[in-house]
């Protein structure tokens, strides 16, 4: 199969696997801390006066009631249908009137011209890891143009420092996934995707975490790569670092 066309595969899964899975929600998934994230939500939550913020790859609002609770009105967007249907019911909008969610994936952010230096600062928390390299450095690009001047992003990656941490040794998937046949670059762990996807189909919402997580494309870029495509995009870092089986990033959009 073709790269471009393999890629648009693994979005399409992603986002069918999410709606599979959402019913299960602040049920099984989602229930966990995350201290690293909490902290550095704090972190990005201290440069941010209140203002307007999107919350990008939301899913089924996991912090959106942080920002809310911070005294910020709120933009949530998400690809997949199924995971917005579960914020909506956790944050109904008639309750939470500063709340607002929209079926928007990362790679139209750049496309959507309303969104364009409207936010104070950008949240994207968890979603990084599904993002092949060819789009990565311009979802980058979109949530600094969609910031305000002086905006702040927080966003948290896997990178290959990572992927040792959730036990993903990146040279045998490479191998597997060559010797299956699929156009893959390094740092991409799909070996056995299309097995794991058909049985997370079958199971529907009562897939286990695990074979969800088996079922979706994971990308570990370099952090090297990742800290440059931050710099391309017009972006600062201010703060980054491990914890909680992700890398974390608050950078601020550069003066023009």
């Amino acid at each position: 199969m073709e790269r471009g066309e393999w890629l648009k595969r693994m979005r399409s899964m992603a986002e069918a696997l999410y709606d599979q899975c959402s019913p299960q929600y602040w049920v099984t998934f989602g229930l966990s801390e995350d201290d690293t994230h909490q902290k550095y939500l704090q972190k990005f939550l201290e440069r941010v006066a209140p203002g307007v913020l999107l919350s990008a790859g939301c899913g089924a609002g996991r912090y959106d009631g942080i920002l809310l609770e911070a005294g910020h009105s709120v933009v949530g967007i998400d690809q997949s249908a199924g995971m917005l249907a579960r914020a909506r019911e956790h944050y109904p909008e008639e309750q939470f009137p500063k709340l607002h969610y929209e079926k928007v994936g990362l790679q139209e952010i750049a496309l959507t011209p309303a969104y364009r230096e409207a936010f104070d600062g950008i949240i994207c928390m968890d979603a990084m890891e599904h993002i092949c390299p060819e789009d990565y450095p311009g979802i980058l690009r979109g949530f600094q143009e969609a910031l305000k001047p002086g905006g702040v992003l927080y966003f948290t990656a896997d990178t290959m420092d990572t992927a040792v941490g959730d036990g993903v040794d990146l040279e045998v998937a490479y191998e597997r996934a060559k010797a299956g046949g699929l156009p893959v670059v390094f740092g991409e762990a799909v070996d056995g995707i299309e097995e794991a996807y058909e049985q997370a189909k079958v199971l529907g919402e009562l897939m286990p975490g695990d074979l969800a997580d088996r079922a979706v494309y994971h990308y570990f870029p370099p952090l090297e790569q990742v800290q440059a495509w931050i710099d391309q995009a017009g972006l600062a870092i201010e703060e980054e670092g491990a914890g909680s089986a992700w890398y974390h990033f608050v950078a601020r959009k550069k003066k023009e």
